[in-house]
């Protein structure tokens, strides 16, 4: 139901001169182009994992992360099943925990299991943060390991709070279980915590991060820790088919996004959360979490559904500019929208983008 409304409201969306959220558009030649300028002439392609440039950057990386190595592959989808059966097997149990609204958990078809012969115990309720209490609950089997995610997407980019967080890593290392950040999206972390990269994945003893949500990256992720555990995660990508002939485009956009993007992330978050209160302070609207801890938060508009999807493709058609992305959920009266801000939101000010708010609202949502 909606499919047909959402498809054309997504081409509009897409299509806009001005989109707020994520970074601003750039077309597949524009990519390339730049891409090819960000190339040194004495730049060589990787090999098969090998060569300055891809190991250059997982060593960048590493010490961004504050780790001994670091192993780039295609995707976090390989990534985290990866160093989830390391950690498995080296405890001799196959059970991992991991909230329920994990990326591996909701949109990997199982993988975890049917590939990785892994066993899933959830921590806690789907609708808020792991405690320390979840986690000693989920523990009564015999745990390899816990992924936490660091934001936590499916509930607006929440996260726990530094004292919690030191918590649970202290009492998962007390237990010798491993601890596994999803960390696709923790560059957005340091401005909440005030704490570097590498103190933050301190508490874990392996990390994924991801290059082309935040950092506008083309594809592509890496898995941290230390040196025996990067060892034994290059045979994994192997048997797992990630060991490409060749990765430099991805390694290349991935190293531009992070030159471009890591130090700006606390300004887009200063974007978001000042957006966030002009769209709490419109009836029927409302922030998931109300106070956005991170760059991202989730939205509810009390609206008719039909009505809002005709009245919003005229407006966004109208205007070429875009506020919201397209729903991802619709309920009878309800429309839910995930809001993650990059360099988009400096494509107009800030005073501009709340007169078209403004705007839409009253166009749109009255």
């Amino acid at each position: 139901m909606y499919q047909e409304q959402i498809s054309e409201y997504r081409q509009a969306f897409n299509q806009s001169k001005h989109v707020m959220v994520r970074h601003a558009k750039r077309g597949m030649k524009e990519t390339l182009e730049s891409l090819a300028q960000y190339v040194n002439d004495e730049d060589a392609p990787d090999l098969y994992g090998s060569g300055e440039l891809i190991e250059g950057f997982e060593r960048q990386v590493a010490d961004l992360l504050g780790k001994e190595a670091a192993l780039f592959l295609p995707s976090g989808t390989q990534a985290q099943p990866i160093a989830l059966r390391i950690w498995a097997d080296q405890a001799h149990t196959p059970f991992v925990a991991m909230p329920a609204t994990s990326h591996v958990q909701l949109h990997e078809h199982n993988a975890y299991q049917v590939l990785y012969n892994l066993k899933g115990i959830m921590l806690g309720d789907e609708h808020r943060v792991p405690t320390l209490d979840d986690l000693k609950q989920a523990a009564l089997d015999p745990l390899a390991a816990i992924l936490l995610e660091l934001p936590m997407r499916e509930i607006g980019g929440q996260l726990p709070s530094w004292e919690t967080l030191v918590e649970q890593s202290n009492w998962a290392r007390s237990q010798n279980i491993k601890l596994h950040m999803d960390g696709a999206r923790l560059w957005q972390c340091p401005s909440y915590y005030h704490k570097s990269l590498a103190e933050i994945s301190a508490l874990f003893d392996s990390v994924y991060v991801s290059f082309y949500k935040d950092l506008g990256g083309m594809a592509g992720a890496v898995l941290a820790g230390d040196a025996d555990f990067i060892a034994k995660a290059k045979v994994w990508q192997r048997r797992a088919g990630g060991n490409l002939y060749a990765l430099y485009p991805y390694v290349l956009a991935a190293k531009q996004g992070l030159a471009k993007h890591l130090d700006n992330i606390s300004r887009y978050a200063f974007h978001c959360h000042a957006f966030a209160k002009v769209l709490n302070q419109t009836n029927g609207v409302q922030t998931w979490p109300t106070q956005p801890q991170t760059n991202m938060f989730r939205l509810r508009i009390e609206t008719d559904p039909e009505r809002f999807f005709e009245k919003a493709l005229q407006w966004v058609q109208k205007r070429q500019v875009a506020i919201l992305p397209p729903p991802y959920r619709v309920d009878n009266g309800l429309l839910w929208f995930e809001l993650s801000f990059g360099d988009g939101c400096e494509t107009l000010s800030e005073a501009q983008w709340n007169e078209h708010w403004d705007d839409f609202s009253t166009s749109v949502l009255s």
